[in-house]
């Protein structure tokens, strides 16, 4: 794959690791933003590749990793100047328009993945920031974590029954998520609703997570937000977003379905797919109904039909 490395250096002094792949001169340039918060980005490493075999689209994919994830500089964390400077929403999506800047990107299309949906939908409501963008593609994220919630806690109750989920509510109110009990009903309720390839391994693909950033923002794991984004909602203002909206979410994903429904019925220009049988990973776990979404999307939007 084509691909061409970057290090990006903010003005806060801290350099961050960012990548181009597929052909400079593809007319279609999408920035994607990872999830976690603090994951990696590998995630994106196929993505032109696979925009090619799978749709035959010509695009430039531009990737980065966050500040304080795996391979980007990180401040020290545990200084409580450090968290109250870096780790606020206001700073990431600041951090996306600097990373745009840098990479010198203007009228692309900005995908985010879970948090980095957060984002998307963060740098889409700030007029100025915008005023860049051909369109948002927001990849499994709710417009408010209370949604995201309720999906978890339903889809828990579901797979375990009533027992079982009051035993992890006990487990989460506690704090002490160590017992092997709760990470085996942990790795049944992320290979159900997080990533859906038979081959993947929760455990391999929270090993680069950047613990410290997750934590604070997250909680400790994908069904529990007792973090910084617990009460995180744009519901009530989507309808200041004038540009074309992707929203797009596996069937069985932990983000509500019904709610990204309803975000889309918002929107001015809001465009709804979901991936039958997907997880909240369903670029990963079904590629080709994903990056088949996805090129519609783009190419109705460089048609001008959207």
């Amino acid at each position: 794959m084509k691909h061409k490395t970057q290090i990006l250096h903010l003005k806060n002094g801290y350099d961050l690791w960012g990548v181009r792949y597929g052909d400079a001169k593809a007319p279609i340039k999408i920035l994607a933003l990872h999830g976690g918060p603090g994951d990696d980005a590998d995630e994106f490493i196929t993505w032109a590749d696979q925009l090619e075999q799978f749709a035959n689209m010509n695009a430039e994919i531009f990737v980065y990793e966050q500040l304080g994830s795996f391979h980007s500089e990180s401040p020290d964390f545990s200084k409580t100047e450090n968290i109250d400077k870096y780790l606020t929403i206001d700073y990431y999506v600041n951090e996306v328009e600097e990373v745009r800047q840098l990479f010198g990107l203007d009228h692309f299309y900005l995908l985010g993945h879970s948090w980095g949906g957060l984002l998307t939908y963060e740098y889409m409501l700030r007029a100025d920031y915008r005023s860049h963008l051909k369109a948002g593609i927001v990849f499994s994220m709710n417009d408010n974590i209370q949604d995201y919630v309720k999906q978890i806690n339903q889809e828990l109750l579901e797979m375990f029954g009533s027992d079982e989920f009051n035993y992890m509510k006990k487990i989460e109110a506690a704090g002490n998520f160590s017992g092997s009990h709760y990470h085996e009903n942990l790795i049944k309720l992320y290979r159900a609703h997080l990533n859906r390839d038979p081959n993947y391994n929760p455990d391999a693909g929270m090993a680069m997570m950047a613990e410290a950033v997750y934590n604070h923002f997250q909680g400790n794991n994908e069904f529990v937000v007792t973090g910084a984004m617990k009460g995180w909602q744009v519901s009530d203002r989507l309808n200041e977003i004038d540009i074309p909206v992707l929203e797009t979410v596996g069937e069985f994903d932990t983000m509500s379905v019904a709610s990204m429904q309803r975000s889309v019925r918002i929107l001015t220009r809001g465009h709804f797919a979901m991936t039958k049988n997907g997880g909240h990973s369903h670029a990963q776990d079904h590629p080709e109904a994903f990056f088949k979404h996805l090129s519609a999307f783009i190419s109705d939007v460089e048609a001008g039909n959207v």
